[in-house]
């Protein structure tokens, strides 16, 4: 036996980042079949008791991004790989381009099996790699 509908039917043509809940924050979904997506750091933010999808208030970091109204949740993965390109200060992560791309295998936090995940390339700066160079060689070029 089958249920008359009675709702509103319409074929639906859009990507499938946007068939899930709204949300403030990028997912790999956002991104799959895109390639890489190339944006421009706005801004660190500082998130306090922010209700996640399971229901769990959270305390963490995300970047924002110039032309993109959803941010970017900073994992240790993800904000390791910012320092490393654009050093410790997050002031000086402004403006900076970065690729966002979606990376298979990526160890899920909620345990079991891993996942496609989110993350962020980028040219390292070159002014931070030459004080870098200058440190580990005590100043010799």
């Amino acid at each position: 036996m089958s249920e008359k509908l009675t709702g509103k039917i319409s074929p639906f043509t859009g990507r499938v980042g946007q068939m899930k809940a709204s949300s403030a924050f990028l997912a790999s979904e956002d991104l799959l079949g895109l390639g890489e997506m190339e944006v421009v750091i706005e801004g660190v933010f500082e998130h306090n008791g922010e209700t996640m999808q399971d229901g769990k208030k959270k305390d963490f970091f995300s970047i924002g991004f110039a032309k993109t109204p959803k941010k970017m949740v900073l994992n240790a993965t993800n904000r390791k790989t910012l320092a490393a390109c654009f050093g410790a200060d997050t002031t000086k992560w402004i403006g900076k381009k970065v690729s966002l791309y979606v990376q298979d295998g990526v160890r899920n936090p909620a345990g079991g099996a891993t996942v496609c995940g989110l993350r962020p390339k980028a040219k390292p700066d070159a002014e931070l790699l030459k004080a870098n160079r200058a440190t580990m060689t005590g100043g010799a070029e």
